[in-house]
């Protein structure tokens, strides 16, 4: 077992068995020129360490923790986990997102959900690449 890397940056916490989140962390680490972000399983080591219980039952929502003022962490999920990510991400995706994050959360949260319920069908059965070995370094136990 791997020992768990320190987290002076974000962490990305995403359902491990899911096609549709590892397409997005994929994504994720493709568009973080800067490279941010981590990334780690609800199901891992590192999650057990940092994300409570009931985040770490409900594969169906992204944790993202996350610097804030500070440098204390805070916990985000759902539509807020995904648009603050891509905020960190930069570029036209933290343009994208910030405009995202003017409609109310409750819509947001609401689109976020349908998603999230939806996702294995989404995909089907699909399975999961195996990541590069650059991917792999940012891929937390």
């Amino acid at each position: 077992m791997r020992p768990v890397k320190s987290v002076n940056k974000a962490i990305l916490f995403f359902d491990g068995d899911c096609g549709l989140c590892n397409r997005v962390v994929r994504f994720l680490i493709r568009q973080d020129t800067h490279k941010r972000l981590y990334f780690a399983p609800l199901q891992g080591t590192t999650a057990k360490a940092i994300v409570p219980s009931e985040y770490r039952q409900l594969l169906s929502t992204i944790v993202y923790y996350r610097t804030v003022a500070d440098k204390k962490y805070s916990l985000y999920t759902r539509s807020d986990a995904v648009l603050l990510a891509l905020v960190d991400v930069g570029g036209f995706w933290c343009i994208l997102a910030k405009g995202m994050r003017l409609l109310p959360v409750r819509i947001r949260d609401w689109c976020y959900d349908r998603i999230a319920n939806n996702r294995k069908y989404l995909l089907g059965n699909a399975a999961c690449k195996l990541p590069t070995r650059e991917e792999h370094a940012r891929i937390l136990p």
